[in-house]
């Protein structure tokens, strides 16, 4: 039996490759968003990105892979935008929980068509599932890191269980707000979320 010879998939170097696997990605990314992984193909991202077939294929593998590559990179970026900022001894807890609280929020603001996808395929795709579990557990870790300087020694608290309920806190209300429109003001929410978790923290 003959066998097929895997094909390698390019990485790019030259700027303009660069710049075209980022169209590629920007593209599918649009689609995704609008018509989802199921009701977009390869054909279709590639035409609109002004790229032939076999170059997407020199790329990816496929659109399901090439979904990932963008998920995988949005939720990093995601990451990066909330927690860019350390929390400042300076500055009072409350302010501090307000700023991340804010970031956090904002982050939410970067694509949030695609955003809204990724979180449907999450509860069906193993793979889609396993990324964003990824970047839980990264933001489980910064949050701990950043409430070990208010928890009183010797209180017994498991800051992993404290950042995982903070965590899930924060991005129920920023779903509630961006995804199920939200008749209560953004701004309203964010105030009694900083509260919450303030006196939360504030008994660590």
């Amino acid at each position: 039996m003959q066998k097929h010879a895997v094909k390698r998939i390019r990485i790019p170097k030259q700027q303009r490759s660069v710049e075209k696997k980022l169209k590629i990605m920007s593209t599918a990314r649009e689609l995704f968003a609008r018509k989802g992984l199921g009701g977009t193909n390869s054909n279709e991202i590639a035409r609109k990105a002004g790229v032939s077939i076999g170059t997407f294929y020199s790329y990816f593998p496929n659109k399901k892979a090439l979904f990932l590559d963008i998920l995988r990179e949005y939720l990093e970026s995601f990451i990066t935008g909330i927690y860019r900022l350390q929390s400042d001894d300076a500055v009072p807890l409350k302010d501090n929980i307000r700023s991340h609280i804010i970031k956090a929020f904002a982050a939410f603001d970067l694509h949030p068509a695609f955003h809204r996808e990724a979180l449907v395929l999450k509860f069906s795709d193993r793979d889609v599932r396993r990324l964003f579990d990824d970047a839980e557990q990264k933001q489980l870790v910064l949050i701990s890191s950043l409430l070990g300087p208010y928890c009183r020694p010797g209180s017994g608290k498991n800051l992993q269980v404290a950042a995982k309920v903070i965590h899930s806190a924060v991005e129920n209300v920023a779903h509630y707000v961006k995804f199920l429109d939200s008749p209560i003001q953004r701004e309203l929410l964010m105030d009694e979320l900083t509260e919450m978790i303030y006196h939360y923290v504030s008994n660590l």
